[in-house]
């Protein structure tokens, strides 16, 4: 009994942080579906328990999305100019976000990764 105790304290204190840290900004790293870099920020902020509000700024444009966060992975849909898109997250136990996405009509990949600023 003591030992679950214990493992059940330990995996509680690797997830506080990242719960502590997931509303608020973000430095943004990702590559697009041909593979081109960027950079930039995402303002998270919480509008329910498990719902949130998405904003990126990259390179001097705003796109806005809603997501949900279950089991450890944040689903968010956003418009990007007339196209749609979507993104999981998995939430990291530092606190960071590490996820893949897809928009528009063409399909493919991307990926990004949050650290909190």
């Amino acid at each position: 009994m003591k030992s679950i105790v214990v493992t059940a304290i330990a995996m509680l204190a690797l997830a506080l942080p990242a719960q502590a840290q997931r509303n608020g900004s973000y430095t943004v790293d990702g590559a697009d579906m041909a593979g081109a870099k960027y950079q930039g920020t995402v303002q998270l902020q919480s509008t329910g328990q498990q719902t949130w509000r998405v904003t990126w700024r990259i390179a001097g444009d705003t796109t806005n999305g809603v997501g949900v966060l279950s089991n450890g992975v944040l689903a968010v849909a956003y418009t990007q100019g007339r196209e749609l898109g979507a993104v999981a997250y998995v939430v990291n136990a530092d606190g960071s976000l590490s996820g893949r996405f897809t928009q528009g009509r063409e399909g493919g990949v991307g990926t990004e990764r949050w650290l909190p600023r």
